[in-house]
């Protein structure tokens, strides 16, 4: 298409469906979600954590419906960005094109603080009972970032295949340690996790719902490989619901085996330890098994750090190309065809914004404010994609009640719970993360109103050339 050189597009047709499949599963780190995200859920679930998995791929399904029927019409490496951009109005797809991309830089930074200094001293002190000091987790996460850095650095390919390979070996361990703990307890077994008695009625398996589906939430970030994608407007859905299905079935059948392994009536007290998945592997497997899961927990929690930095830097350099961010951005590596300014640029501030976080907050309490921040700009996110996928399709006159109004709505009702029981009360840290992410969307916001009323040509460009080159790829007019 006129105006669009090969310089700057991304590599066309580097991802085909088990690539993007992997992306979605790396997304959802289903290994570094048991050790984190499905621990917060048994704090409230308790020895119903399993109910509250079940009840939770519903909420998932109408989750993923948003990025599910945007991408039947809409692709592009500006992902959010682009769908309501095109489909709503520029302004408004620019203010969550920014949003979301601040949510997604936030998981890169939360995800290295989390892995150098709460998860690996967690565990040696656990098991080793060796306290690593107090700030090794500095050397440790400085290593994290630059492999993560190189990887995304030197192309798409070798990281999502990086990907897929280590989502498949991480379903297949959470498996594997699931069918050995049943079996070995044999007719100690029981239907009761599958109940809400276990929780003491069925208002903390709500609440624990809520975080359960936050950690199944991440596959909507393949979306930005629109422009990469073999098929997109196939495949990225296919990869979409595949990976819900898969992980779905998975982290149910995870959050059982631990529960009834530590204990139906013992669960109050999983919360509470550092690394409770671990601990269960090592009664029911053995410390060799549970130093290689520890191994690929690590390895779980580097690939969810990649993918949002693959997703954050395809955002920025999405707007960017379209002239509604710095052109820097919008720069591609020649031979490796990434857009490798912004890869370069996000982990480098991530790795200033995680170092600073940690030395201040201290890696813990760090973690929280980061991983709350970006809670905020996602869930927000979110609900005002839900918004504009009905006003999309009623401009196209293509709206379905069920598809484009109603399951929106209920995400909505779900993501408002959601807000609710993650970030209130806003106790420290959580008040700072409100605090940012609000002052962030706020400033943004009304940056992009100022621009807008200034540069009404530029704005008009939102989302563009993300059509442009879905347009080359399909060879539409």
């Amino acid at each position: 298409m006129d105006g669009i050189s090969e310089a700057q597009t991304l590599k066309r047709g580097a991802a085909g469906f088990y690539s993007l499949l992997g992306q979605s599963i790396a997304m959802i780190a289903p290994l570094g979600a048991v050790a984190a995200t499905l621990t917060g859920a048994a704090q409230f679930a308790r020895g119903s954590l399993p109910l509250a998995y079940i009840i939770s791929i519903f909420g998932v399904l109408v989750w993923i419906n948003t990025p599910y029927q945007f991408s039947s019409k809409i692709n592009g490496a500006g992902g959010f960005y682009t769908f309501n951009a095109r489909g709503v109005g520029p302004r408004y797809g620019l203010v969550i094109g920014y949003m979301m991309w601040f949510s997604y830089f936030m998981v890169i930074t939360n995800s290295i603080l989390f892995t150098s200094g709460v998860f690996i001293p967690g565990t040696i002190a656990y098991f080793l009972h060796i306290n690593i000091g107090t700030y090794t987790w500095i050397p440790i996460m400085t290593a994290f970032i630059a492999i993560l850095t190189v990887i995304a650095y030197l192309g798409i390919k070798p990281s999502l295949a990086y990907s897929f390979t280590a989502s498949a070996i991480e379903i297949a361990l959470l498996i594997v340690t699931s069918v050995v703990i049943i079996v070995e307890l044999g007719p100690r077994n029981s239907v009761a996790p599958f109940t809400p008695a276990p929780a003491g009625g069925f208002a903390p398996v709500a609440v624990g719902m809520v975080l359960a589906i936050f950690s199944m939430s991440g596959s909507s970030a393949v979306v930005t490989l629109g422009e990469e994608a073999q098929q997109p407007r196939r495949n990225i859905r296919r990869a979409l619901l595949i990976s819900f299905l898969i992980t779905g079935v998975v982290f149910v059948l995870t959050s059982y085996a631990l529960t009834v392994g530590w204990g139906i009536s013992k669960m109050s007290k999983f919360y509470q330890s550092s690394v409770p998945g671990l601990i269960v592997a090592d009664r029911f497997l053995g410390l060799p098994f549970t130093v290689v899961l520890f191994a690929f927990i690590v390895n779980s929690l580097f690939a969810g750090s990649l993918a949002p930095l693959n997703t954050s830097s395809r955002m920025l350099f999405s707007m960017s190309r379209d002239g509604l961010g710095p052109s820097v951005f919008a720069r591609v590596h020649p031979v490796h065809k990434t857009p490798y300014v912004s890869i370069i640029t996000l982990a480098a501030v991530g790795y200033i914004v995680s170092l600073v976080t940690g030395l201040i907050m201290g890696p813990s309490n760090g973690f929280l404010y980061l991983i709350s921040a970006s809670s905020v700009a996602l869930f927000i996110g979110h609900i005002l994609s839900n918004v504009g996928l009905g006003i999309t399709f009623r401009k196209a006159g293509e709206m379905s009640l069920a598809k484009h109004v109603i399951l929106p709505a209920i995400a909505t009702a779900i993501l408002l719970v959601a807000m609710f029981y993650s970030l209130y009360p806003p106790v420290f840290p959580v008040d700072y993360s409100i605090i940012t992410a609000v002052v962030f969307i706020a400033i943004s916001t009304v940056a992009i109103a100022i621009y807008a009323r200034n540069h009404q040509d530029r704005i008009r460009r939102a989302g563009l050339t993300d059509v442009l080159v879905q347009e080359q790829i399909y060879g539409e007019k």
